[in-house]
């Protein structure tokens, strides 16, 4: 049967997409742990300027483990603190069963900013990750969505042509930049928009 408009890869974002991501909970941790005020320890976790090192992989865990305990004086050993890490990600499992849906007729995969610390988690708490081929993760590659190096290591992974693969990320500007790359990109803000937008390419979930 011939794929709808050509389209041969469905690619997922990991991080409000599939999982829920709240960094909030691992900062209300690490504030009662160390009396210190959430902003600043937000700061010291999640700041742009402290994820990308990880998640562009040009920082170990380790070596952010161990500064983020360092700087805050926070008492608590590599696998405790790497579990408060982790405890950000809420697996999102209505959307498993549209990645259930698509697996018969399409190659899946990801395409994710993130940590090998989160991924970790992520291979576990969310089984649809067993149906990916081509896994396309930040800490891995050295570059980081929105720059299209990420998306022309994509397609690459894919084997195939731009317009072939139908990326879906929670972020505009990762969508835009895919869209420059020729990747049809969606943008997902719920389950009924994607099944709207899916439905519009000529997928259907039935």
């Amino acid at each position: 049967m011939a794929l709808p408009l050509g389209i041969s890869h469905v690619i997922f974002d990991l991080g409000q997409v599939l999982t829920l991501v709240d960094e909030s909970v691992a900062v209300r941790v690490v504030s009662a742990r160390t009396g210190r005020d959430e902003d600043e320890v937000n700061t010291a976790m999640f700041s742009p300027e402290r994820k990308m090192p990880l998640e562009s992989g040009f920082q170990t865990w380790r070596e952010y483990s161990e500064m983020i305990r360092s700087e805050l004086v926070l008492d608590m050993d590599d696998n405790e603190f790497r579990g408060v890490f982790t405890s950000v990600l809420t697996p999102y499992e209505p959307m498993f069963d549209i990645v259930r849906a698509l697996a018969p007729r399409f190659k899946l995969g990801c395409c994710s900013n993130t940590s090998g610390a989160h991924w970790d988690e992520i291979r576990t708490s969310v089984p649809v990750t067993d149906l990916f081929g081509p896994k396309v993760l930040s800490f891995e590659v050295g570059s980081m969505k929105p720059d299209q190096r990420i998306y022309r290591d994509l397609i690459n992974a894919c084997a195939a042509e731009p317009g072939q693969i139908v990326f879906i990320d929670d972020n505009q500007k990762n969508t835009e930049s895919a869209i420059a790359t020729g990747i049809r990109a969606l943008r997902f803000t719920t389950i009924k928009q994607l099944e709207s937008d899916l439905h519009e390419l000529g997928i259907s979930l039935e």
